[in-house]
């Protein structure tokens, strides 16, 4: 018997595109699954258009209502519902294609993973942005951080207690690092059925835009102890858990300076590397970090970190964070 997979989905303020995502989820080729929908506070009509889905499918579809409280704890309350043996995660605002479940589903029959990952769209209203297709190697894990493109087995989340937390930037990063490391079995498949939806309205665009209403350090500190304290960081995978945060704090100071003058911009630089040489004294020394690896990414991604590194050494990464945020 194929076996029941729970698929996971806050709802916060998504009338416009709510039918869509369940549509979505609803016409797929595998059907032992149940849909939680975890109401988290909307005060648009969401809630009224999930209820008639409710109505319709009533064997299919859980439906949970609560107060706001953030994508985080509404993750933790399906997780806690969930009754099937493995778990997805899908954003309201987003969809799938038709064959996506079957294509996670079918990995299960042949082993019992603890994870199972692919690839995405990333998806406006008139077409494919671009695409990640992920290639079976150990830096994929780290292409793709949101819960979204992942088959979780339950009983693994359960064992190893690894829940989200409440921040308001990387509460995926907090949960999928420890995924990451601490996951016996995993399966990467070169399959692409996931479509990230460029939603301006969304809380990840408007909560994460000036980097002095962020929980970075809160986040950061979260992340890396939790590792510490499973000791889920060793030698074969050191290197991969650096290269990730070296890459977040770039991206991080890129995207979230774009208002702030250079001398604050700088304090934060300065503060947020310092984090990094705390944790991994001998960073700029990755080597990973240069233009043949890390195999499977982007070229143009392989010479974003191999640049910076070397402007970074010679104490211009600043200027280079300035301008580019200037411009993105």
């Amino acid at each position: 018997m194929d076996k029941k997979i729970s698929i996971i989905i806050p709802v916060y303020n998504v009338e416009k595109y709510i039918s869509r995502c369940l549509d979505s989820i609803l016409a797929n080729t595998y059907q032992n699954t149940e849909i939680i929908l975890v109401n988290d506070g909307s005060k648009d009509d969401s809630q009224k258009i999930i209820e008639e889905y409710k109505k319709k499918y009533t064997d299919k579809i859980i439906l949970i209502e609560q107060e706001n409280k953030g994508p985080a704890e509404a993750r933790n309350v399906g997780i806690v519902k969930a009754s099937g043996e493995y778990i997805m995660f899908i954003d309201s605002d987003d969809f799938i294609e038709k064959d996506y479940i079957e294509n996670y589903a079918n990995q299960i029959k042949e082993d019992d993973y603890d994870l199972v990952m692919g690839g995405l769209y990333r998806s406006n209203d008139e077409k494919n942005l671009y695409e990640v297709a992920l290639k079976d190697d150990m830096w994929s894990l780290y292409r793709i951080m949101g819960p979204y493109t992942r088959l979780y087995k339950l009983k693994f989340l359960k064992e190893n207690n690894i829940e989200f937390k409440k921040v308001n930037i990387g509460e995926d990063i907090y949960f999928n690092m420890q995924v990451n490391n601490l996951a016996k079995k995993i399966k990467i498949i070169n399959y692409v059925g996931y479509h990230w939806y460029v939603n301006n309205e969304s809380i990840s665009n408007t909560m994460h835009k000036d980097i002095k209403n962020l929980e970075l350090d809160k986040m950061l500190n979260l992340s890396y102890d939790v590792l510490k304290e499973k000791n889920a960081i060793n030698k074969g995978n050191i290197q991969y858990i650096e290269l990730f945060y070296y890459n977040f704090i770039i991206w991080v100071l890129q995207w979230t300076t774009k208002k702030t003058k250079f001398k604050e911009m700088s304090k934060e630089y300065n503060r947020l590397f310092n984090w990094l040489s705390e944790r991994f004294p001998d960073y700029k020394k990755n080597k990973l970090i240069r233009l043949t690896k890390p195999e499977g990414e982007r070229l143009s991604v392989r010479f974003m970190f191999w640049a910076f590194m070397i402007a970074h050494k010679l104490h211009f990464g600043k200027i280079i964070v300035f301008i580019f945020s200037r411009i993105r």
